[in-house]
């Protein structure tokens, strides 16, 4: 009797495992569960199970991220969304005339040293996955065109939605300054599926990693970067070829492409200067409380921009003492900039 028992268990699991697997009406390609991005963007890859679904909504702690519109005829969605920095939840649910019928969920963790929220013991937990190989691909070629028909030339479309690339990575012109490349979706000058000292491990996982360090990559455009490493006062992320620790290389809300506003992007490494006063205190006015000011100011050497860090420094290297915007060691040289007396 005992046997019986089992065996009806065994069929009932069997039975309810299968009944699942059936009634699931969308499965999430990518990202997978426990990925770990070292960007804010994440791509998500829906396929449709069920054809009778009409809506699919991304949401994050019951907030709604996009909407997907179902139409019949087509089987796999892309959405680029941006995550927040650290922990992820994201739910994906299918509706069917507003009744919930589904939901997925992927936890995925978004580590960036430049922002609270995010350590590396943390993300200990979550890999790294990469969506372009080919297995993966295969699943998208009966609809898609997997195959880049990004031109290598330096040539660009004139109808850019008809890029490859487009169709899932559009979100990436969400920003107020978009990255040249990017605009021009000549993706595949930076994503070269190379590899360089910092990410040998990497090699082979996905055809469109791109080297890191990346400035040998940046410098194909940007030809000043080697005469900054070779200053006699270099700043830490210039020397060790790392741009995207401060750019982002697709675009950003911020001048410069900076991942954050230039004082809060170099007080989260500078946090002693955080109080935003700075330089010795008896060589300034009373009127700024004993210090200089770095911040809530407009910039006298420069007509129209704002005071901050960089007014003085140079972040990409000098030939003056602590970066300083001068050549030499006599670090009041930087003030006669503005002080002209």
């Amino acid at each position: 009797m005992k046997f019986v028992y089992t065996l009806l268990i065994l069929f009932f699991v069997a039975f309810s495992g299968n009944a699942n697997e059936i009634s699931s009406s969308i499965k999430i390609l990518q990202p997978l569960d426990n990925s770990r991005y070292v960007g804010e963007n994440s791509t998500f890859v829906i396929e449709i199970i069920d054809k009778e679904i009409d809506t699919i909504v991304i949401s994050q702690k019951n907030n709604k991220i996009a909407t997907i519109k179902v139409d019949k005829s087509k089987k796999t969605y892309c959405k680029t969304i941006v995550l927040n920095v650290g922990q992820n939840d994201i739910h994906v649910s299918s509706y069917k005339n507003s009744q919930l019928i589904d939901k997925e969920k992927r936890d995925i963790y978004f580590l960036s040293e430049l922002f609270e929220g995010a350590n590396e013991e943390d993300a200990e937990d979550y890999n790294l996955n990469y969506y372009h190989t080919q297995e993966n691909e295969n699943k998208c070629k009966s609809c898609h065109t997997m195959e880049s028909n990004i031109p290598t030339d330096g040539n660009v479309f004139e109808d850019v939605t008809k890029t490859t690339c487009y169709g899932c990575h559009n979100g990436m012109l969400n920003t107020k300054n978009t990255h040249s490349p990017v605009a021009n979706w000549l993706c595949l000058e930076c994503h070269n599926g190379e590899v360089s000292e910092y990410n040998l491990d990497e090699k082979g996982t996905s055809k469109y990693l791109t080297p890191s360090p990346i400035s040998n990559t940046c410098a194909l455009c940007h030809d000043q970067i080697e005469a900054w490493q070779t200053n006699p006062y270099g700043h830490g992320p210039v020397n060790d070829g790392h741009c995207v620790r401060c750019h982002n290389p697709h675009g950003s809300d911020n001048e410069f492409f900076l991942r954050k506003p230039v004082w809060n992007l170099c007080t989260t490494c500078h946090s002693e200067k955080a109080s935003g006063k700075h330089v010795v205190s008896s060589f300034v006015f009373g009127r700024n409380q004993g210090a200089h000011p770095t911040k809530d100011r407009k910039d006298p050497s420069r007509p129209g921009r704002d005071f901050y860090c960089s007014s003085c420094h140079n972040p990409h290297g000098s030939k003056g003492v602590k970066l300083l915007r001068m050549t030499g060691t006599g670090v009041f040289g930087v003030c006669k900039r503005c002080h002209q007396k």
